[in-house]
C-alpha cells in the first residue's frame, strides 16, 4: 500500500505558540495526520525564509510575508492602497500586497507536485489559490466574515470590507474539495452559505497529574478584537458583580498584551508567559467569556480541559465544541459570575477526565484520511 503524502499548509511555524490558537490546531492536526501513517511537509504562508524540521516533519517558509501589520502604517497605506484599485479585501491584501506573497505561491507550488494538499485557516487557502494547486482538505477555524462584521474597525468598513470579505471566502471555500469546520455550528452555516461543510472533531492530550488552584484565569492574546472585548467584560461586570456577591475569588490573566491589567483588584497578570503550562498551574477555572456573534471555537476550552480543568463559557461556544463537554455555560456577564461563585463555593463539579478520555484523535484521523 502506498503510503499518502500530504503537503499541510499552515499560517505560522508550528512552535509559535504565542501567536494564538492556530497553531494549537496545526500542531494537533499534523500529529493526527502522522499517526495514520501519512508522511507530511508542511508549508508556512509566514515565517523565517527556509527549511528547518519541527514535530518531526519538514517545514518550509519562502520569508516576506508580514502575519501583523496593525502596529506599521507604511504598510497599512500599501494595503488601503491596493484595496483602492482591486476587489480584495483587507484580509486577502495584508499578505499579497507584499513582495514574498509570490515567492511563497512558488514554494507552495513547489512543495505540492506529488503531494496532496490540506490547507488550515484562511492565509493557506489563500495560498493554495495564488500558487493554483488542488486542495484536498480545507479546515476553516472561524466563518472570517462574521468576524468582519463584528470586530471590523471603521476605516476597514469604508473600504468595503464587510462586502469585499463574504465575496472572496464564498470563492476560496468553493475550491477545496473537502471543507471541514472547527465548530459545529460553523459548518452548518457554511454549508448553509457557501460549500458542504463536515464538523471536524480535535484530538486532546491530557496533561499528567495536573495541578488546580483556586484562582479564576483568563488566557488569550489582549490584543484580538474577540479577546478584548472578553477582557472588558471580565473585568468590567463579571468582576463587579462578583465583588457584589461576596465572592473574593482572585484573577489570572496571562497573555501578550494582558500585563497592562496589573494593579487590578485581585488580579494577577502575568503577560506573555514562555509556556502555557506556567499560567494553568496557577489557576482552577478558566473563563471564556466571549459574547456576541460567535464563530469558530474557543482553543483555550480545550486546552484547559488537557490540563483537567473545567472552563466558563458561553452557551454558543459550548454548541460548538460539544454541548455535553466540561464547561460551565453562562450567558452574559451575571450568568459568567454566578457560575464562578458556585464552583468557588463547591457547588458544582465537572468530570473533565471523562470527557479526555474520549477524544483521542481517532475520529479526527478518519475523516482527514477519507478527505485524502
Amino acid at each position: 500500500m502506498t503510503t499518502s503524502r500530504v503537503c499541510f499548509v499552515t499560517t505560522y511555524p508550528l512552535g509559535r505558540a504565542e501567536l494564538g490558537g492556530s497553531g494549537w490546531v496545526d500542531r494537533r492536526l499534523v500529529a493526527v495526520l502522522r499517526s495514520t501513517g501519512v508522511e507530511v511537509e508542511v508549508v508556512c504562508v509566514t515565517g523565517p525564509p527556509g527549511q528547518w524540521a519541527e514535530q518531526e516533519v519538514v517545514c518550509h517558509a519562502a520569508g516576506d510575508v508580514p502575519l501583523e501589520i496593525r502596529g506599521d502604517r507604511a504598510k497599512l497605506l500599501r494595503v488601503a492602497a491596493g484595496m483602492a484599485v482591486t476587489e480584495q479585501p483587507y484580509l486577502s491584501r495584508k499578505f499579497t500586497a507584499f513582495p514574498g506573497w509570490r515567492a511563497a505561491a512558488r514554494l507552495l507550488h513547489e512543495r505540492a507536485a506529488g503531494r496532496k494538499v490540506i490547507t488550515s485557516g484562511w492565509p493557506g487557502l489563500l495560498l493554495a489559490e495564488a500558487a493554483g494547486v488542488p486542495v484536498a482538505a480545507h479546515i476553516a477555524h472561524n466563518v472570517e466574515s462574521t468576524i468582519a462584521l463584528e470586530h471590523a474597525p471603521r476605516p476597514l468598513r469604508l473600504l468595503g470590507e464587510t462586502w469585499r470579505l463574504p465575496k472572496a471566502e464564498r470563492r476560496l471555500l468553493s475550491l477545496p474539495r473537502t471543507v471541514f469546520a472547527l465548530s459545529r455550528t460553523d459548518a452548518e452555516f457554511l454549508t448553509r452559505w457557501a460549500a458542504p461543510t463536515v464538523p471536524l472533531p480535535l484530538t486532546v492530550r491530557p496533561v499528567p497529574d495536573p495541578v488546580a488552584a483556586q484562582a479564576v484565569g483568563f488566557i488569550g492574546k489582549a490584543s484580538w478584537p474577540p479577546n478584548e472585548r472578553a477582557l472588558e467584560s471580565l473585568l468590567g461586570p463579571v468582576h463587579e458583580e462578583l465583588t457584589r456577591l461576596g465572592t473574593d475569588v482572585k484573577f489570572v490573566l496571562a497573555g501578550s498584551g494582558t500585563e497592562v491589567h496589573q494593579g487590578h483588584p485581585r488580579t494577577t497578570a502575568l503577560g506573555r508567559v514562555a509556556a502555557e503550562a506556567e499560567f494553568y498551574r496557577q489557576v482552577g477555572l478558566v473563563v471564556v467569556p466571549r459574547f456576541g456573534a460567535s464563530t469558530g471555537i474557543s482553543v483555550k476550552m480545550l486546552e484547559a480541559a488537557e490540563y483537567g480543568l473545567p472552563s466558563v463559557v458561553p452557551p454558543q461556544l459550548a454548541e460548538a465544541v460539544d454541548p455535553a463537554g466540561p464547561w460551565l455555560i453562562a450567558d452574559g456577564p451575571e450568568q459568567t459570575a454566578a457560575a464562578i461563585r458556585r464552583w468557588h463555593l463547591g457547588e458544582t463539579t465537572v468530570d473533565v477526565p471523562g470527557w479526555t478520555t474520549a477524544h483521542d484523535g481517532t475520529e479526527t484521523g478518519q475523516a482527514l484520511l477519507a478527505a485524502l
